[in-house]
């Protein structure tokens, strides 16, 4: 079985395209379509973490479309998928399997970008054996790590969509459209505040709601 190294440069290259068009389309909205995204942005940036479900759903959805992205050529060459078909399907499998048992989404969170970097550093030979080793050793961690991955992933969605919604609503303004303008920029502030939101909501997050009342449960239960 032969795993080939994931475009990540091609992969890169899709997200800011589609990060442009979304910021396009947030800018063409109506004024206060772009305010509320932002304000749920900045819920979901300080404490969506502590929704178990839905931040499972969401997260499981994000990384079925990384997955698929980076491993899904064979699978869309097999199928006749195109890509974002594919990615379509993966979101909806993966993001529903995460609600349905949300411990699978820590897992899933650290087995992929494990999975990646062995794809990216393993010899040809022994890519296969790699990539299925690292994506075991990362589902651990992420397990092991869930309360930091479920903040790191809640403070991202929220940071993208406050950085969208305020692009959005300062359309006007030069600092609004040069966001809108240029994906990566607009990408970096969402980078800048979600170390920011992860780090304000790392202890409150992915704690089961019987714990929420009771006595702290240890830091990284999965």
């Amino acid at each position: 079985m032969n795993v080939a190294v994931p475009d990540l440069p091609g992969v890169g290259q899709e997200i800011l395209g589609w990060v442009g068009a979304l910021a396009r389309e947030v800018a063409a909205a109506p004024w206060p379509v772009a305010a509320a995204l932002a304000v749920l942005g900045a819920v979901q940036l300080a404490a969506g973490g502590r929704a178990r479900r839905p931040i499972a759903v969401v997260g499981g959805a994000v990384v079925g479309v990384v997955a698929a992205s980076a491993f899904g050529g064979p699978l869309a060459d097999l199928t006749g998928l195109s890509g974002r078909a594919l990615a379509g399907v993966a979101a909806a499998v993966a993001g529903g399997l995460c609600g349905a048992f949300p411990p699978l989404f820590p897992a899933a969170g650290g087995a992929l970008p494990a999975a990646l970097a062995a794809a990216v550093l393993a010899p040809e030979a022994h890519r296969p054996i790699a990539v299925g080793l690292g994506a075991v050793a990362g589902a651990a961690g992420g397990l092991v790590a869930a309360r930091l991955v479920a903040a790191a992933v809640a403070a991202a969605i929220g940071a993208f969509a406050l950085a969208l919604g305020l692009a959005g609503a300062l359309q006007h303004a030069g600092v609004g459209r040069a966001l809108a303008a240029h994906p990566a920029a607009l990408l970096a502030v969402a980078v800048v505040l979600a170390v920011a939101g992860a780090a304000f909501q790392l202890p409150s997050a992915w704690r089961r709601p019987s714990a929420r009342a009771g006595p702290a449960e240890p830091a990284d239960e999965p």
